[in-house]
C-alpha cells in the first residue's frame, strides 16, 4: 500500500503557489487539495468553495470552539485554517493530499506534526526577487498600495527554512511545474 502523504505547500502571496498547485491537479490523478476557511472578502475571480470557504467571523469562532481545525492562523485582519475533514476527504480518493498554507500554518504542520497519522513534507514556493513579487502583487489588480506593502514587508520572514524539503525559485513556470512533476512522481 502507498503511503498516504501531506504536501504543504508554503510561500509568499503572489509566488506562485496556485499555479503550481492548479498544474500538479491537471497532471495528477491521485492527488488533492484542500480549501481553507477565510474570513477575508471574496475577489471578483474567486468562488466560494474552490478557491476558500468564505466564512463569518462567528462560523470560524464556533468551528473553533468545536476544535475542528487541523492549523488556523491571522493574517492581514482575517483569519484563515485548515479543516481537519477537509484533510480527510481529499485522502477518500487519493494518496497525496496538498494543502496550500502561509508561513505560520506551514511551520505548525511540518514543525509540530499536526497530522501525525500522514507524512507532511514542505515545498517552499518563491519568487526570483522582491521586485517580481511586487510586480505580481500589482498586475492581480486587487491589492492596494498599503496591502502590497504590507505583503512585501511579510514575505521573506521565513523562520524555519529548514523544514522544508524543498524550496523552488518560481523565476519561469515551465521550470518551476518541471521542477514540481518530478518531486510530485517521486512521491506517488
Amino acid at each position: 500500500m502507498i503511503a498516504k502523504k501531506c504536501l504543504v505547500f508554503s510561500g509568499p502571496s503572489g509566488s506562485g503557489k496556485s499555479t503550481l498547485i492548479k498544474f500538479i491537479l491537471r497532471t495528477f490523478d491521485s492527488v488533492g487539495t484542500t480549501v481553507s476557511c477565510t474570513t477575508r472578502q471574496r475577489r471578483v475571480s474567486e468562488i466560494d468553495g474552490v478557491d476558500y470557504r468564505f466564512i463569518t467571523r462567528d462560523r470560524f469562532d464556533e468551528l473553533v470552539a468545536n476544535g475542528e481545525f487541523l492549523e488556523r492562523t491571522e493574517c492581514y485582519g482575517n483569519r484563515y485554517g485548515t479543516l481537519k475533514s477537509a484533510v480527510y476527504d481529499v485522502f477518500t480518493n487519493n494518496n497525496l493530499c496538498i494543502i496550500d498554507l502561509d508561513f505560520r500554518g506551514a511551520y505548525k504542520a511540518l514543525s509540530m506534526d499536526i497530522i501525525p497519522e500522514y507524512e507532511c513534507i514542505g515545498i517552499l514556493v518563491l519568487p526570483p526577487s522582491l521586485r517580481a513579487l511586487e510586480n505580481r502583487l500589482a498586475l492581480r489588480n486587487s491589492e492596494t498600495a498599503e496591502s502590497i506593502k504590507r505583503r512585501l514587508e511579510e514575505s521573506f520572514s521565513v523562520r524555519e527554512v529548514a523544514d522544508y524539503k524543498h524550496v523552488i525559485i518560481n523565476d519561469n513556470v515551465d521550470v518551476a511545474s518541471a521542477r514540481i512533476k518530478t518531486i510530485i512522481s517521486a512521491l506517488i
